[in-house]
């Protein structure tokens, strides 16, 4: 069975002038749809586009960071090398000194010992030969002979040749060394590594 049924609006609600919506109300509303659908969808097509550009900005944005990076970078490599290029010559240069200075100090007996060293170091000693050395040596170099053992070298005075300063003359050849020679041979090898 079939019942009626009236719906009442509460009295305090305005009630509709019109039982039946119009065409046109219904025609604008499916317009506005159309319109919001449309709208909805460039906004998306914008966003869309917005991000895609947000994003190629930011990987440019990164790219120029890290060339930039990278150059600082490099400017510091370049300003580390060139301090520890320096701090390396200034090492060498502070020994180069300080070694000169203690050779300089170096008493004329500890110089003409060393001589001597160097020389028999690098002359077999068993050999006849003529050791030239200046006069006022002779008396070391003798008593440096007679308590180091004896040698087969003669001792020859020379006033031709400078303090500190050696000569071997033998039947070869002579084989001269020298106190300033080995001095400036060793701070020019220091000078160059």
């Amino acid at each position: 069975m079939l019942c009626r049924r009236k719906i009442e609006f509460p009295p305090n609600v305005p009630t509709p002038s019109h039982s039946l919506i119009p065409r046109d109300v219904i025609t604008d509303v499916y317009r506005a749809k159309e319109l919001l659908s449309h709208v909805n969808s460039q906004a998306e097509k914008l966003l869309s586009m917005a991000e895609e550009k947000c994003e190629e900005l930011q990987k440019k944005s990164a790219l120029e960071f890290w060339e930039r990076a990278n150059a600082q970078l490099a400017r510091w490599e370049r300003e580390r090398e060139e301090m520890c290029s320096s701090l390396e010559q200034y090492a060498t240069l502070i020994v180069n000194r300080t070694i000169k200075q203690l050779l300089d100090e170096t008493t004329e007996p500890q110089r003409l010992k060393a001589l001597l060293k160097q020389l028999l170091e690098n002359q077999i000693p068993d050999f006849n030969a003529t050791l030239h050395c200046c006069s006022g040596e002779l008396e070391y170099l003798k008593h440096h002979f007679s308590h180091h053992g004896a040698s087969l070298w003669k001792l020859q005075p020379d006033d031709t040749i400078t303090p500190q300063t050696l000569v071997l003359k033998t039947e070869e050849g002579d084989f001269c060394i020298s106190w300033s020679a080995m001095l400036e041979s060793f701070l020019k090898h220091s000078e160059e590594r």
